[in-house]
């Protein structure tokens, strides 16, 4: 996929994480209304605006529910959208343990509890979103990414 422009709420965290001294995991535990993360909305908001200057743009984020990804679709009414979806269903187990490796090859770890929130949260994506193209990624059983 070609693209000039990535927005990354993850990424944003890991500057803001290591600007203040703390693990990846330590900032979701900071109440929404905290500094790190009204700075983190802050940066957010201003990569969407500069977002708009470049024709190519993608939202490295989880987009787990139909209102999550109308959001994104608001902010380029003249668009056309792409999906890639992570096809999981199925292999859950294999996301928590990669989630556990993760956490041994980097330190950084999202609560198993949450994951499990975004198994339940998930709303596949559907015809009537209006993406224009929709690629889906399986999870294989020894863990590998596959179109």
């Amino acid at each position: 996929m070609d693209y000039d422009f990535v927005i990354s709420s993850d990424d944003i965290v890991e500057i803001l994480t290591k600007r203040a001294g703390i693990s990846y995991h330590d900032f979701f535990k900071y109440p929404s209304n905290s500094k790190i993360k009204r700075t983190h909305n802050e940066i957010f908001e201003q990569l969407i605006k500069e977002s708009k200057n470049f024709e190519h743009v993608v939202w490295d984020l989880t987009n787990l529910t139909k209102k999550a990804r109308k959001r994104i679709f608001n902010h380029y009414p003249k668009a056309n959208f792409k999906a890639v979806v992570f096809d999981f269903q199925g292999n859950e187990s294999l996301i928590l343990k990669r989630n556990q490796l993760r956490f041994k090859q980097h330190g950084k770890y999202v609560d198993e509890m949450v994951i499990k929130d975004m198994f339940l949260s998930y709303e596949p994506v559907s015809d009537d979103e209006g993406f224009n193209n929709v690629s889906v990624v399986k999870l294989s059983e020894n863990g590998i990414l596959k179109p």
